[in-house]
């Protein structure tokens, strides 16, 4: 047992050594916050006491001195209790001269650094801080974990570790606290406050302390102690358990036994609501249309998702770095910011692929994507790859911007179009050009007599069931078929147009100039395009003639001659979207209508505001137009939802606005289609008479939700991945998000976000700025130590690179390295009478000859030197050989006839 002369000498030592230590070090280094103290507030009379006691469980006779030593002065009565407050003068590092007194009181097992030391081993050399903390003048007492393994204890609440919680002042509670499982508990008493001077009782009410775990998420100097205080709670501050006894167990069991007779009782789950919550940055409006063409707006609090739209979540793809230079030999910086222009998924959602106006491709890969953290503290993922797509060698036009991708349907190959007139098919990676496309003859007046396109392309499309096939449109007014199977027809290692689809032309039979868009039926069967004249006509794919006449088309699809910028097919099918630069709406119509030649037929009325003339369709040719959408760029798209029950699109912002604030954005926009009614027939078989057909009216849609997607900058291009359901959009800023959400989606940017980021600890920091540079760098890295690199080698002694897989690939394809060596003759045919069948008869005729050892022959009879060679020798076959003076024929040919002409009987008469 321990002494009081004892105890006072142990303090002597505690300071002394104390005294060398930084006050300000240890406090940091346990991330006690700097606005800390140890002074007590000036409302309260006294400072916060600590009462330790004997734990009521312990029935080991521990001795309470033994266990808790408190170094500075203290009140102690004997076994029983030890006692001290929360202040300056009960810590060893005040010494009353240091300009920075300690801001903690620190409860632990180490004599040299703990205040208050408690000798249990399942106590940590420094496991608990106590300390004052005011914000919003109101001061709390905070009870800090440091990290121990056995925790810390308030009221029987274990603190996660290095969590902390805060104690209220001013109220008549005692709280408990235990410090890992030591035998002991202390008791947090709080005196009285002052009000005014006048000493006042503190009233008792009921608190509950909330726990505060952000302490590994803040950094230092920056926590926010009054946040784990909720002053208004109702609840009763649970007291210390009290240890059961045996009526109180037998009590439980019989309960417990009661229980099993019971019937059982099921509850049904219901499941939490959600928060919707829109692109970070952005809120989210929800439309909700009722019925009378108006919507009721309501912010982002709301919790529900009752259209099942992947829109709780999003991830941010950033365009790259400004480093990237093009790669057509002019070094051309790439821009970062330059705007997406075309936008589309890989068929099997592994990938997204983003063109920008300055005709550079960015591959986004799900599977291999590493966030990053701007300046911002925005979590991002840049590309893998970054492409230039003017790298044609043979073409000296300049740079072109991107208008328009689309990938095949393995996904192998990707088939691209810019503002030049030859689009090019290039594969999934990105880096090999597969085919160049020819351009066709400006001069020619007639589209289907040239090779390829002479203007800008527009629209480019590959099969859907069929890899070699692709079909562009351009600005030329044609559809052409390509054959990109290798055995197509090439003309200057250019691919030559397979046919011409058709030539659009408007409804007056004029030639369109331009063809806008185009769009491949799922099945392939048929296309859609869209032209500068306004009209939407479906082309018959199939066939090897050029098409004069359109399947169907519409003309005048948004009014008047407002040309059409975008079409698409929907998933099944049976529906079409097409979009104007020069209006606010995008329009839905029906594919069966319009073959059946219902969108030839329009009437034109003058019921328009502005006195005009409008187009009015049949509302079962248009189904319904979604409002609210302007579009002030051509490369403004919209896309399905996997069902076709949804649709959704960007929306645009004036660039010529002076307004710039967080208010002005683009928007998507999400609508809700009308269901297809099912046809109806009479009983005759025909279709229902036009009477009810004329009590239908076209939807006129308002957007059920809104997302406010990019400020200060407009939404371009948008895709809908039907098997990942997920919808990506591009903006004109350079930046693309995928919406998503937890459980309605699968794979893709789930893949990309459940990915954190690497902490970097400070060793790493630290090796990485001292880590040597230049060649030292070489010879400190892994690589140095697996090959030496000798340059002036001998060639058996160099050792050359293992091939890998796309090297062994390229050495496939090199026709050089490929070539085959001529296989040896073979067959049954000999010539000679020693000549085999593995030689030719020039090779027997030169060895046995023995040209090479011949003399020199001028001067002589070439022909008597030659006979000499013959002597003895056939160059002639065995069925040559033998007499040649044996007599083949006793008579010739002429004497036979003769002689049969004379043995012929004479006629009878």
């Amino acid at each position: 047992q321990h002494s009081h002369q004892h105890l006072s000498t142990v303090c002597t030592c505690c300071r002394c050594e104390a005294t060398a230590m930084s006050q300000d070090n240890l406090d940091d280094e346990l991330g006690i916050p700097a606005d800390a103290s140890l002074t007590h507030p000036t409302t309260l009379t006294a400072a916060v006491a600590l009462i330790f006691e004997a734990a009521p469980r312990d029935a080991s006779g521990t001795n309470l001195t033994d266990l808790v030593t408190i170094t500075s002065s203290s009140d102690s009565n004997g076994d029983v209790t030890v006692s001290t407050q929360v202040s300056l003068e009960s810590s060893i590092r005040n010494d009353g001269s240091s300009n920075s007194p300690p801001r903690s009181l620190i409860v632990g097992r180490q004599a040299s650094a703990a205040d208050v030391r408690v000798d249990h081993k399942s106590c940590s050399r420094r496991h608990t801080a106590l300390y004052y903390y005011t914000t919003d003048d109101k001061t709390v007492l905070v009870v800090q974990d440091l990290g121990g393994k056995h925790g810390t204890h308030v009221d029987n609440k274990r603190l996660e570790k290095n969590g902390k919680v805060g104690i209220a002042l001013g109220e008549a509670n005692e709280h408990v606290i235990h410090f890992g499982n030591a035998p002991c508990v202390c008791r947090v008493v709080i005196p009285a406050t002052k009000v005014n001077g006048e000493e006042i009782k503190p009233q008792k009410q009921d608190i509950t302390l909330a726990e505060e775990n952000e302490q590994t998420k803040r950094p230092q100097n920056s926590l926010s102690d009054a946040e784990a205080i909720n002053l208004n709670s109702t609840e009763q501050t649970p007291t210390v358990e009290e240890a059961p006894t045996r009526q109180s167990r037998e009590a439980q069991i019989a309960a417990m036994i009661a229980s099993f007779d019971a019937d059982p009782v099921y509850k049904p789950y219901v499941p939490p609501e959600e928060e919707v919550s829109g692109v970070t940055g952005c809120g989210l409006t929800d439309t909700t249309n009722n019925g009378t063409g108006k919507g009721t707006d309501t912010t982002s609090d709301q919790r529900n998702n009752k259209y099942n739209l992947p829109i709780t979540a999003s991830i941010s793809l950033t365009p790259g770095s400004n480093s990237f230079t093009s790669a057509d030999g002019t070094n051309t910086p790439l821009q970062a910011n330059s705007s997406v222009s075309a936008l589309c998924f890989e068929p099997s959602g592994g990938r997204i692929v983003a063109g920008h106006r300055d005709g550079s491709l960015r591959f986004y890969d799900f599977n291999g994507m590493k966030p990053q953290t701007s300046s911002s503290s925005e979590v991002s993922y840049p590309p893998f790859r970054i492409v230039d797509s003017d790298n044609d060698p043979l073409d000296s036009t300049g740079r072109h911007v991107l208008t328009c991708l689309n990938p095949s349907p393995s996904g192998a190959q990707w088939i691209v179009g810019t503002t030049s007139s030859q689009p090019k098919v290039i594969d999934r990676e990105g880096r090999t050009t597969l085919f160049y496309f020819l351009k066709g003859d400006t001069y020619v007046t007639d589209s289907s007599n040239t090779k390829g396109h002479t203007a800008g392309v527009t629209g480019v499309a590959f099969h859907p069931l069929v890899k070699d096939t692709c079909w562009t449109c351009g600005l030329d007014g044609s559809i052409r078929q390509w054959d990109v199977s290798g055995r197509g027809k090439t003309q200057f290692k250019k691919l030559v147009c397979q046919k011409v689809v058709g030539k659009c032309k408007n409804e007056k039979g004029q030639r369109t100039q331009i063809v806008s868009s185009l769009s491949v039926h799922p099945s392939g069967r048929k296309i859609v395009v869209g032209t500068s004249c306004g009209s939407i006509q479906i082309w018959n794919c199939f066939g090897s003639s050029v098409s004069t006449r359109p399947l169907g088309a519409v003309y005048s699809a948004h009014g008047g001659t407002k040309p059409v910028t975008f079409v698409t097919f929907s998933g099944d099918g049976e529906r079409i979207a097409s979009r104007s630069d020069s209006d606010d709406t995008v329009r839905v119509w029906d594919v069966n209508r319009i073959e059946k030649g219902s969108g030839s037929i329009s009437r034109k009325f003058n019921g328009s505001k502005r006195g005009g003339e409008e187009e009015q369709h049949s509302p079962e040719l248009l189904l319904a137009i979604c409002k609210g959408l302007p579009a002030l760029n051509e490369s403004a798209n919209c896309a399905f939802g996997p069902d076709g029950k949804m649709l959704c699109a960007g929306s645009s912002i004036d660039p010529r606005a002076k307004v710039v604030s967080s208010d002005v954005c683009g928007k998507i926009k999400f609508y809700q289609l009308p269901e297809t009614e099912k046809k109806s027939k009479s009983k005759e078989g025909g279709p229902k008479s036009s009477s009810s057909a004329s009590k239908k009216e076209t939807s006129i849609l308002d957007p059920v939700v809104v997302l406010n997607a990019a400020p200060n900058a407009s939404v371009l291009g948008v895709a809908w991945h039907p098997k990942l359901n997920q919808v990506a959009f591009g903006t004109s800023n350079g930046m693309i998000q995928v919406l998503y959400d937890n459980k309605l989606s699968s794979k893709g940017a789930l893949i990309a976000a459940s990915r954190s980021i690497r902490q970097s600890d400070g060793l790493s920091e630290l090796l990485r700025s001292r880590a040597p540079t230049g060649s030292a760098a070489y010879l400190t890295s892994s690589s140095a130590h697996d090959n030496i690199i000798v340059p002036n080698a001998l060639p058996i002694f160099r050792e050359e690179p293992k091939a890998t897989r796309k090297t062994k690939e390229r050495e496939r394809k090199d026709p050089e390295k490929t070539k085959m060596p001529e296989p040896p003759v073979t067959g049954g045919i000999k010539t000679g009478a020693t000549v085999g069948g593995g030689i030719t008869f020039s090779q027997y005729v030169k060895t046995n000859a023995n040209y090479g050892n011949n003399k020199n022959i001028a001067g002589r009879d070439p022909r008597a030197e030659l006979f000499k060679y013959n002597e003895g020798k056939s160059f002639a076959s065995k069925a040559y050989e033998g007499d040649i003076q044996k007599v083949l024929a006793d008579k010739t040919v002429e004497e036979e006839e003769e002689e049969m002409k004379s043995r012929k009987r004479p006629k009878n008469k």
